[in-house]
Protein backbone atom coordinates (compact mmCIF):
# COMPACT_ATOMS: atom_id res chain seq x y z
CA UNK A 1 0.00 0.00 0.00
CA UNK A 2 1.06 3.13 -1.04
CA UNK A 3 0.43 7.04 0.48
CA UNK A 4 1.77 10.72 -0.20
CA UNK A 5 1.98 13.67 1.56
CA UNK A 6 3.30 16.96 0.70
CA UNK A 7 5.22 19.39 2.47
CA UNK A 8 5.56 23.01 0.84
CA UNK A 9 8.43 25.06 0.40
CA UNK A 10 7.94 28.15 -1.47
CA UNK A 11 10.39 29.90 -3.44
CA UNK A 12 10.31 33.73 -4.18
CA UNK A 13 11.29 33.84 -7.87
CA UNK A 14 9.46 31.03 -9.54
CA UNK A 15 7.78 27.69 -9.11
CA UNK A 16 6.61 26.11 -6.08
CA UNK A 17 9.11 23.22 -4.76
CA UNK A 18 6.96 20.67 -3.16
CA UNK A 19 8.43 17.04 -1.68
CA UNK A 20 6.40 15.04 -1.48
CA UNK A 21 6.66 11.53 0.52
CA UNK A 22 5.76 8.20 0.02
CA UNK A 23 5.60 5.98 2.51
CA UNK A 24 5.32 2.11 1.27
CA UNK A 25 5.39 -1.18 3.00
CA UNK A 26 8.63 -3.31 2.85
CA UNK A 27 7.66 -6.22 4.75
CA UNK A 28 4.72 -7.34 6.80
CA UNK A 29 5.28 -4.88 9.56
CA UNK A 30 7.54 -2.60 8.24
CA UNK A 31 7.46 0.81 6.49
CA UNK A 32 9.81 2.88 4.42
CA UNK A 33 9.28 6.07 2.76
CA UNK A 34 11.05 8.35 -0.03
CA UNK A 35 10.88 11.91 -0.94
CA UNK A 36 10.56 13.23 -4.39
CA UNK A 37 11.00 16.93 -5.58
CA UNK A 38 7.63 18.23 -7.59
CA UNK A 39 8.32 21.62 -9.34
CA UNK A 40 4.54 23.49 -9.94
CA UNK A 41 4.57 26.83 -11.44
CA UNK A 42 1.16 28.06 -11.14
CA UNK A 43 1.11 30.69 -13.81
CA UNK A 44 1.92 28.13 -16.67
CA UNK A 45 0.12 25.34 -14.97
CA UNK A 46 3.41 22.70 -15.65
CA UNK A 47 4.19 20.31 -12.91
CA UNK A 48 7.44 17.86 -12.93
CA UNK A 49 8.70 15.34 -11.03
CA UNK A 50 11.55 14.15 -10.32
CA UNK A 51 10.52 10.47 -10.52
CA UNK A 52 9.99 11.22 -14.42
CA UNK A 53 6.53 9.47 -14.84
CA UNK A 54 4.80 11.44 -17.21
CA UNK A 55 8.39 11.87 -19.57
CA UNK A 56 9.03 7.97 -19.97
CA UNK A 57 5.02 6.47 -19.51
CA UNK A 58 2.98 9.45 -20.55
CA UNK A 59 1.16 9.70 -17.68
CA UNK A 60 0.91 11.59 -14.58
CA UNK A 61 2.43 10.42 -10.87
CA UNK A 62 1.25 10.04 -7.55
CA UNK A 63 3.16 12.90 -6.71
CA UNK A 64 1.81 15.22 -9.10
CA UNK A 65 -1.23 14.44 -8.83
CA UNK A 66 -0.91 15.14 -5.00
CA UNK A 67 0.56 18.33 -5.68
CA UNK A 68 -2.65 19.47 -8.01
CA UNK A 69 -4.67 17.99 -4.86
CA UNK A 70 -3.06 20.20 -2.45
CA UNK A 71 -2.92 23.54 -4.72
CA UNK A 72 -6.55 23.43 -5.35
CA UNK A 73 -6.91 22.11 -8.94
CA UNK A 74 -9.87 20.46 -10.11
CA UNK A 75 -9.19 18.97 -13.19
CA UNK A 76 -5.78 18.42 -14.69
CA UNK A 77 -4.38 20.60 -17.00
CA UNK A 78 -5.26 19.02 -20.76
CA UNK A 79 -1.86 19.39 -22.04
CA UNK A 80 -1.00 16.31 -19.85
CA UNK A 81 -4.10 14.31 -21.05
CA UNK A 82 -2.06 12.98 -24.35
CA UNK A 83 -3.77 11.97 -27.48
CA UNK A 84 -3.33 7.62 -27.17
CA UNK A 85 -5.28 8.35 -23.90
CA UNK A 86 -8.01 9.58 -25.45
CA UNK A 87 -11.08 7.98 -26.43
CA UNK A 88 -11.06 10.42 -29.42
CA UNK A 89 -7.99 9.36 -30.99
CA UNK A 90 -7.01 9.29 -34.61
CA UNK A 91 -4.90 6.73 -35.73
CA UNK A 92 -1.42 7.88 -37.43
CA UNK A 93 -0.29 5.00 -38.64
CA UNK A 94 -1.79 2.13 -41.76
CA UNK A 95 -1.99 -1.24 -41.30
CA UNK A 96 0.17 -3.78 -43.72
CA UNK A 97 -1.99 -5.27 -46.34
CA UNK A 98 1.26 -6.35 -48.28
CA UNK A 99 0.81 -9.84 -46.88
CA UNK A 100 -0.93 -11.46 -50.40
CA UNK A 101 -0.43 -14.99 -49.32
CA UNK A 102 -3.49 -16.40 -47.55
CA UNK A 103 -3.67 -20.16 -46.86
CA UNK A 104 -7.55 -20.37 -46.88
CA UNK A 105 -7.82 -23.44 -45.32
CA UNK A 106 -6.51 -21.93 -42.07
CA UNK A 107 -9.20 -20.53 -40.48
CA UNK A 108 -6.53 -17.90 -38.44
CA UNK A 109 -5.32 -16.82 -41.89
CA UNK A 110 -8.46 -16.45 -42.71
CA UNK A 111 -9.51 -14.09 -39.84
CA UNK A 112 -6.72 -12.10 -40.21
CA UNK A 113 -7.44 -11.39 -43.75
CA UNK A 114 -10.78 -10.10 -43.20
CA UNK A 115 -9.93 -8.39 -40.31
CA UNK A 116 -7.76 -6.30 -41.99
CA UNK A 117 -9.75 -5.87 -44.93
CA UNK A 118 -12.74 -4.73 -43.14
CA UNK A 119 -10.27 -2.27 -40.86
CA UNK A 120 -9.81 -0.77 -45.09
CA UNK A 121 -13.42 -0.09 -45.42
CA UNK A 122 -13.96 1.31 -41.36
CA UNK A 123 -11.15 3.68 -42.00
CA UNK A 124 -12.90 4.53 -45.45
CA UNK A 125 -15.81 5.34 -44.16
CA UNK A 126 -14.80 7.18 -41.11
CA UNK A 127 -13.31 10.00 -43.32
CA UNK A 128 -17.00 11.70 -44.12
CA UNK A 129 -20.36 11.55 -44.46
CA UNK A 130 -20.54 10.56 -48.00
CA UNK A 131 -17.60 8.14 -47.54
CA UNK A 132 -19.55 6.24 -44.76
CA UNK A 133 -22.85 6.23 -46.66
CA UNK A 134 -20.66 4.28 -50.00
CA UNK A 135 -19.19 1.71 -47.43
CA UNK A 136 -22.92 0.70 -45.83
Amino acid sequence: MYSCYSTKHVSADGPITYIVKEEFEVGSNEKDSRAFDVLYNASDLEVLCVCGLFNFRGYLSRHILCVLNQSGMQEIPSHYILSRWRKDVKRSYVLDHSCSGVDIKNPVHRYDDLYKRIVQVVEEGRQSQDRYKVTL
